[in-house]
């Protein structure tokens, strides 16, 4: 690369389904689970199976991406079919079955359990986790940071989820305005990390 050239940007993200009026999911205990093994690993064993039940109003679209849980993606049928050797590089994909007022109305969603866990944060010039596990402001070594993935944990904090940009770039293109993506980082001068990455 040339003085002349732009930099080549490496941008990280948080995703969730966008604010606007779409069904989202609330998981059963099964993510409480999720989370012990993110958090201890080996003796927990990770749930095989989850279940959720849809949020929001019945006249609303059910969310293509609907999982606001930064360590739990949710991903509909389409998304499994089109990027199914991407989600298999990186973790799982496991059933989920999702209910509406108590009776099972899906069973196409799969929830991606991201087992991929990369040492590549810069702990040095990031926050601290809160006791929630979420860092704040993350600092990533850029030598280091997995690109070929489409997403991947850190051991400083496992209960979330970063997403490469080349990944969000894809799925932004199919979901459009029903993604949120929040930039975590980025190696570009200038470009500013979303004040409140892992809220909601």
């Amino acid at each position: 690369m040339t003085d002349n050239e732009p930099q080549r940007e490496c941008a990280v993200y948080r995703l969730m389904p966008s604010r606007r009026d779409i069904r989202g999911v609330l998981f059963d205990e099964g993510l409480v689970q999720l989370k012990r093994w993110e958090i201890y690993g080996p003796p927990v064993v990770p749930p095989e199976w989850f279940g959720a039940r849809w949020q929001g109003e019945r006249s609303w679209p059910k969310a293509a991406f609907p999982s606001t849980f930064p360590d739990a993606p949710v991903l509909s049928s389409l998304l499994v079919e089109r990027f199914g050797a991407e989600w298999e590089s990186a973790g799982r994909l496991l059933p989920l079955t999702i209910t509406d007022g108590g009776a099972v109305v899906d069973e196409d969603y799969r929830v991606w359990r991201v087992d991929e866990m990369v040492d590549c944060v810069d702990t040095a010039a990031s926050s601290r986790p809160n006791a929630g596990g979420e860092m704040a402001r993350t600092v990533f070594r850029a030598d280091a940071l997995p690109v070929r993935l489409p997403a991947f944990r850190v051991p400083q904090a496992p209960t979330c989820v970063y997403w490469n940009g080349w990944m969000v770039d894809r799925l932004k293109g199919l979901l459009g305005d029903d993604l949120e993506a929040r930039l975590a980082w980025s190696n570009v001068p200038g470009r500013r990390p979303h004040r409140y990455v892992w809220g909601v």
